[in-house]
């Protein structure tokens, strides 16, 4: 049973039910009394490791979605491998593995960013915060690349990089509005076909 769990697998139980539920409904529309339910739990459980709503959804953020988004890119990003192809392939995944129901929710840190960042600055400074650490790890690759000689010198890797993540959201953004997979992948594929063009030699 839940009860003989110890803290920390009751801590990691709360946060995944407390994610599912804040990826598909939102910060407004997370509702303390659910995460009990669907955890087995005791609100004063709960309580005990969260003192109240706003600190739950913050460790979500902090604990799972930041872990979770970054981890897949740090794995691809730290290749050895040509920094072109690198980044190229790190949408690749989520190119061939989104389905219908994962397009139509959207991303839950983007989501959560649209609806939370005007009003709360906790939620505004950790997500901006993941973005930004991508932004990085695409830009030293970059970076890499320049002095490598794989990589056009002409770009300023910084702004590229931001210029990059930046798209991926608006294809996510857009991909979810228009609940097209296939538009998805085209504008993903597109992406990728950018990404290419900025080898010194351009890559089929």
């Amino acid at each position: 049973m839940v009860r003989k769990k110890n803290p920390q697998q009751t801590r990691e139980l709360i946060l995944n039910v407390a994610a599912k539920l804040l990826h598909r409904h939102g910060y407004k529309g997370l509702r303390v009394d659910e995460v009990v339910e669907k955890t087995g739990l005791t609100k004063g459980a709960l309580y005990h490791h969260f003192p109240n709503k706003k600190e739950l959804a913050y460790a979500v953020v902090d604990e799972l979605f930041y872990k979770t988004f970054l981890g897949h890119w740090q794995e691809l990003l730290k290749s050895s491998g040509d920094p072109i192809n690198v980044i190229a392939e790190s949408f690749e995944f989520s190119r061939k593995h989104l389905s219908q129901d994962e397009l139509e929710i959207g991303c839950p840190l983007t989501n959560l960013g649209q609806e939370m960042s005007h009003e709360d600055e906790g939620f505004r400074t950790r997500i901006n915060n993941v973005f930004e650490d991508w932004t990085k790890l695409i830009a030293d690759l970059l970076s890499k690349g320049i002095q490598q000689g794989n990589v056009t010198p002409d770009i300023n890797p910084t702004l590229t990089a931001r210029f990059l993540v930046s798209s991926y959201q608006g294809i996510q953004c857009n991909s979810k509005f228009s609940k097209d997979l296939n538009r998805y992948h085209d504008n993903v594929g597109y992406l990728q076909s950018i990404i290419k063009n900025l080898a010194t030699r351009a890559i089929a």
